[in-house]
């Protein structure tokens, strides 16, 4: 064998051997991995607990706010107390109301309780009733009193009674007095005169002469006379009347008495 076929030989070995021996580490250094070597890594992941990339779930809207009831705050409270929701309270004029406190919200828009389509709430806010001065309608018939203040702009009530000398349905009293200021659509109280009511005193047991005195001294008067026959009672001696004793009736009145007849 000739030295040429000998180099041959052992440069082929040569190249065998390194190709077996360093082959594995230029496929790495390549980012070849071998086949064995991937599943052993995908055995030891599963081992140490590996697991799958968690999807994080999609957050919801956020809930659209309803209008708060701002009906009978004042327009500062509403904004304190609404600031943190980043609502706006708009006033947007006066009404006046009198069953309502002065600067107090009165209405809102949009009403209480609807979805808010931007953070703006307009509101109408409470103003005091002017003052006016208080007609005088003392002596007046209740119908022209009633007129009367009513067009003023004031409210009349079911007026109350009283006895008194004035005709019967006159006022003889009005609060407030008149003069005196009063914010219109307030209420004017009034007195109205009644016609006094006389108790009727007892007159029985009485001579006629005596019970007419005593009932005509009352503001009464005396009626019909009848006269009946009794045997144990005098001349004019009264036995019966009517109306009764301690009857409320009308001055002037006239009570009808039974009398004994003479004998």
């Amino acid at each position: 064998m000739n030295d040429s076929f000998k180099m041959f030989i052992i440069a082929l070995v040569t190249a065998l051997a390194s190709q077996l021996l360093l082959g594995p580490y230029i496929l790495k250094l390549q980012g070849f991995v071998p086949a064995s070597e991937m599943a052993q890594s995908r055995a030891t992941k599963l081992e140490q607990g590996s697991t799958a990339p968690v999807t994080q779930p999609a957050v919801a809207p956020a809930a659209k706010l309803n209008a708060p009831n701002l009906e009978g705050m004042s327009v500062e409270v509403a904004r304190e107390r609404w600031r943190d929701k980043g609502l706006v309270i708009i006033e947007d004029g006066e009404r006046v109301d009198t069953g309502a406190e002065a600067g107090s919200i009165i209405e809102q828009r949009p009403a209480a309780g609807s979805p808010l389509a931007s953070k703006e709430i307009r509101v109408t806010v409470a103003k005091a009733a002017p003052e006016v001065p208080v007609p005088d309608v003392v002596g007046q018939p209740l119908s022209d009193a009633r007129t009367t203040l009513e067009d003023a702009g004031f409210e009349v009530p079911k007026p109350t009674t009283e006895a008194s000398r004035e005709p019967a349905g006159t006022v003889i009293k009005q609060i407030p007095a008149a003069g005196e200021q009063a914010k219109s659509e307030s209420i004017v109280r009034l007195v109205i005169a009644e016609s006094p009511s006389i108790s009727v005193p007892k007159v029985t047991g009485m001579f006629l002469s005596k019970a007419r005195k005593k009932l005509e001294d009352a503001g009464l008067a005396v009626g019909k006379v009848s006269r009946v026959e009794h045997e144990e009672r005098g001349e004019d001696y009264v036995l019966r009347q009517d109306p009764e004793p301690n009857a409320e009736v009308p001055p002037g009145t006239e009570v009808e008495l039974v009398v004994v007849a003479p004998n």
